[in-house]
């Protein structure tokens, strides 16, 4: 399915910020990703400095990536939700990705995953097993 799901843990700083944004890239390309579910429904409070860098440095960089699709599951934080919806805006005319928004990460999958219940399941099962094994995945690696 050449899927990359991604979630934020923990607390934020610049420095830990730019890394996890720059290994997503090196994972899509890496591994040719054409779909990505991106929960950031907990990602702390981004800043005008972050949410600059992600418009002007970032996005240019995930412009040429194979990702197609993007199911993004919202902040909880109304801030976020604008700064999301202002950096997409930033890349509206440039991003190829198919961006849809959603409440929480089961409708994602299944818009993902065109409602493919057995799909669906084995995803959520390899992403548990994944979340259980220490170290790797938490930390950012592809």
């Amino acid at each position: 399915m050449e899927l990359l799901r991604w979630d934020w843990q923990g607390p934020m700083s610049r420095p830990v910020f730019e890394r996890a944004f720059e290994q997503l890239l090196v994972c899509s390309d890496k591994y040719r990703v054409r779909k990505w579910l991106a929960d950031v429904s907990r990602i702390p409070l981004v800043g005008t400095d972050e949410q600059a860098w992600l418009s002007e440095i970032w996005l240019p960089r995930f412009m040429p990536l194979q990702v197609r699709t993007v199911a993004l599951v919202l902040p909880v934080s109304l801030h976020n939700q604008l700064v999301v919806e202002s950096v997409l805006a930033d890349g509206r005319r440039q991003v190829r990705a198919d961006v849809q928004f959603f409440s929480d990460v089961h409708s994602a999958l299944d818009w993902l995953t065109i409602s493919a219940d057995a799909l669906m399941l084995q995803l959520e099962q390899e992403w548990q097993e994944a979340m259980r094994k220490p170290g790797a995945v938490r930390q950012g690696r592809c």
